[in-house]
């Protein structure tokens, strides 16, 4: 019981209702797996490659009596000469082409929730005797 300044008593009801409290959790969701893999592939390269051929010059003796002095006895060795070439020679290297991060970003969303809540309703309810009658009331 409540006494108000004037001493008089009163009576007080507390009226309760639920409320929804919305918390969350973390929980694992899905498994995600990074996998780095080998691909194959045909690349064509040109290059140029060089090589050496024999040439021969031909040039007319004006003066016979120059070369007169050798012989048909006398004959020259045969000359021999190395030619080369270029050849390719194919290698590879693995060299770092790029660097690849991975970084989980969280995403913020909304979902809405419904529950069902109760509340406290208050209603005065006035019970007269039999001997009061409501034109009585009306009097005071």
């Amino acid at each position: 019981m409540i006494l108000p300044a004037d001493h008089t008593p009163v009576t007080a009801v507390v009226r309760q209702e639920q409320i929804l409290h919305v918390t969350t959790e973390t929980v694992p969701r899905e498994i995600v797996r990074i996998e780095k893999y080998i691909v194959t592939e045909r690349r064509t390269i040109t290059a140029d490659v060089r090589r050496e051929e024999l040439r021969i010059t031909r040039t007319p003796i004006t003066d016979p009596d120059q070369f007169r002095s050798r012989t048909h006895s006398d004959p020259t060795p045969p000359l021999t000469i190395v030619l080369h070439e270029e050849q390719l020679t194919l290698t590879t290297a693995t060299v770092p082409v790029e660097t690849v991060t991975v970084r989980v970003t969280p995403i913020l969303g909304e979902h809405r929730v419904e529950d069902i809540v109760r509340r406290e309703e208050i209603n005065v309810v006035e019970h007269r005797s039999a001997s009061e009658h409501p034109s009585d009331r009306a009097a005071e």
